[in-house]
């Protein structure tokens, strides 16, 4: 299931990695994407990964400033990065 998971991240990896381009706050894919892998991560012992997309959706839902957002989604794809290193 671990492995299911970590192949998983790499695909969506992909998918954060596009939407960098333009993280705006309240973007609903970015939302749900980050509240997937917040969940996932944590039951499948990735706390890192869980809570670095944690902060990322809680900060895409108060609508924060584009910097907090950019700095956040930056952050997860560096974890997701070192986890599958």
């Amino acid at each position: 299931m671990r492995q299911r998971f970590l192949a998983r991240c790499a695909d969506q990896l992909g998918e954060l990695k596009a939407i960098a381009r333009d993280p705006l706050p309240g973007n609903e894919p970015l939302v749900r994407l980050a509240h997937s892998l917040a969940g996932a991560a944590g039951t499948f012992g990735f706390a890192e990964i869980g809570a670095r997309a944690s902060e990322l959706e809680t900060l895409l839902l108060e609508q924060a400033d584009g910097g907090s957002v950019r700095a956040a989604l930056d952050a997860l794809i560096a974890e997701i990065e070192r986890t599958l290193a």
